[in-house]
């Protein structure tokens, strides 16, 4: 997977880049501390620790990027590591839809930055990336209850068209699937 940098002009000192090897073990710590950030008190600790330990460890870090389908973009503001976004390319059992189509599979941002355009300028650039890769329908799926998500999406011609239940830990949670037409 190439390690190159990424264009964003913004107000702020955004850069974007392609997640590298030498980048799993940042990115793999950041991941967890943006999801421990996001879902503290909303789901059992015991739950939500666990789920941290398995899904953003650097061994499946690690094991995501190296998967031709999965393309890892680093969000910094400054000098700093602000946020990421991961796409997805895989197609779906459950997705038998004709034409190519992509997962925006996650879409973080430290607190600390929020306010700053970082989620802005992620999306942005996985709306070029399927741009430049004659992607013509992007899904990506939120919890039904971060509703300040689900208002960003929606600002961005996203439209409900499913729902699932995700299991984290032992705590089943409902996410809406939502999806946008690129050309």
């Amino acid at each position: 997977m190439a390690h190159r940098k990424m264009t964003a002009s913004t107000d702020e000192q955004i850069t974007l880049r392609m997640a590298g090897l030498e980048d799993i073990p940042e990115l793999s710590a950041m991941a967890g501390r943006i999801f421990q950030e996001t879902y503290t008190g909303m789901m059992p600790e015991e739950d939500l620790r666990a789920y941290i330990g398995t899904a953003f460890s650097a061994g499946q870090i690690r094991s995501e990027w190296a998967l031709p389908v999965s393309t890892f973009i680093i969000a910094s503001c400054g000098l700093a590591w602000a946020g990421y976004a991961k796409i997805n390319t895989r197609r779906r059992v459950e997705r038998p839809e004709p034409g190519k189509y992509m997962e925006i599979e996650r879409l973080y941002v430290l607190q600390k930055f929020h306010g700053k355009r970082i989620g802005t300028v992620l999306m942005d650039a996985c709306s070029r990336y399927a741009g430049d890769n004659g992607i013509q329908t992007i899904w990506l799926n939120v919890w039904e209850h971060n509703t300040h998500a689900i208002e960003f999406y929606r600002r961005r011609n996203f439209e409900m068209a499913d729902w699932s239940i995700f299991m984290r830990g032992n705590d089943a949670q409902k996410a809406l699937w939502m999806k946008k037409n690129v050309y």
